[in-house]
């Protein structure tokens, strides 16, 4: 990362989760090849090592990390941690402008700081809403206070922006760019990065599954994996792979759950360059993730939405996926339906062009008024030349 000085454009990027790095890492690389910006990555700490790690297959790093002390676990005490420390940064050197993305406790803390500093908030993977403040739980309380102070609002898609603008949002500072989520797969797949584990390879279906939304904790974490147990059981020739949680409580429970199911296994948490290629074996995914919605979608695998609303409807529909809830006879009745529907592939990504992160850096510099450069809007050749690595 550049280490000089503070300038008019510099851009404090905030990250403290994996699927923030992973769906930052994009915009970064489209700063840092920008002359008319410097760039610093904080870490903020709230999950610690996994920044690192999916900056890392982008060629990135964090230029500083921030070490929250916690000892309760609690969300007060985390955010607590975060805005003390992302103040602390911010004191020390004063960005152009701060982003943050999606809807974690980073995202919230450090928005709120950047604000009281009076420095433009830049909120990437704006304007998703279920309308439903217990599900998902923090994130929807997050992501709506969020808007209230954000100055740019990069919204992945157009009904995220619509959302925005009927919050009284002024359309002006709404930019739709995609979802730079699709921009990280089409690089870890166009360098040959996203290879499955080598377990991952067999006879039979593959089933992927992911439980951990904190809404769906006890009866709901219960009724997914009885599910599963079950789905297993009734098709004896499926491998079930569930990628556990970093939460230990929850990766034990999942662990004692799929116990004795012959056909099922659960793997540690995988790193997110092997996360894509096992999605890319899976003729199945079940998952309860915001993020395994947009790349089994962008990768063309039939999904199951083990929740009962979703703010990324664009991934819900005839040959995408469904929601399920938490039933297991539902869970099992849906996957079978799938298995009998067969994989489709993939096809047009409903979360963008691979295109967000190019689009994004145009918006910041509107925003800051800064100069704009000759070409920075992808060609029609190049959107075709990254959609076809997509669906290759």
């Amino acid at each position: 990362m550049d280490a000089r000085m503070p300038t008019p454009h510099e851009i404090l990027i905030l990250a403290g989760t994996r699927p923030e790095g992973v769906k930052m890492a994009p915009l970064i690389r489209c700063l840092l090849d920008d002359p008319r910006f410097t760039v610093r990555v904080a870490d903020t700490g709230q999950q610690p090592g996994r920044v690192t790690e999916a900056l890392t297959p982008f060629g990135l790093s964090p230029t500083v990390t921030l070490t929250p002390q916690r000892r309760s676990g609690s969300l007060s005490e985390l955010a607590a941690a975060l805005i003390t420390g992302i103040d602390d940064l911010l004191a020390e050197r004063r960005p152009a402008a701060v982003v943050v993305q999606g809807d974690t406790t980073t995202t919230l803390a450090g928005g709120s700081v950047a604000f009281w500093h009076r420095i433009p908030v830049v909120h990437l993977e704006a304007g998703l809403r279920t309308n439903d403040l217990d599900r998902p739980f923090p994130e929807e309380a997050n992501r709506a206070m969020l808007a209230r102070i954000a100055a740019l609002h990069l919204a992945p898609t157009a009904a995220a922006r619509q959302h925005l603008i009927d919050e009284g949002i002024n359309d002006r500072s709404i930019v739709v760019t995609g979802n730079t989520v699709v921009d990280a797969l089409a690089h870890l797949l166009a360098s040959g990065l996203a290879r499955p584990p080598a377990w991952a390879q067999g006879p039979g279906r593959l089933v992927v599954a992911t439980v951990h939304r904190r809404e769906n904790w006890g009866a709901g974490v219960a009724g997914a994996l009885d599910g599963l147990r079950r789905l297993a059981q009734r098709h004896p020739q499926t491998r079930i792979v569930l990628v556990s949680h970093p939460n230990p409580q929850l990766s034990a429970e999942v662990t004692a759950q799929l116990a004795g199911v012959a056909n099922a296994m659960v793997t540690p948490p995988l790193p997110y360059p092997e996360m894509i290629g096992l999605l890319r074996c899976a003729d199945l995914v079940v998952t309860d993730s915001g993020g395994l919605q947009e790349e089994a979608a962008t990768l063309g695998v039939p999904l199951l939405v083990t929740r009962d609303t979703t703010e990324r409807p664009e991934a819900i529909g005839p040959g995408v996926g469904e929601l399920v809830g938490t039933d297991p006879a539902r869970l099992v009745a849906a996957a079978t339906r799938q298995f009998a529907a067969g994989r489709r592939g993939p096809g047009h990504s409903p979360f963008g062009d691979g295109f967000a992160g190019a689009r994004s850096v145009t918006a910041i510099a509107e925003l800051l008024g800064v100069a704009p450069l000759s070409a920075t809007i992808p060609t029609n050749t190049e959107r075709s030349d990254k959609l076809s690595v997509l669906s290759g």
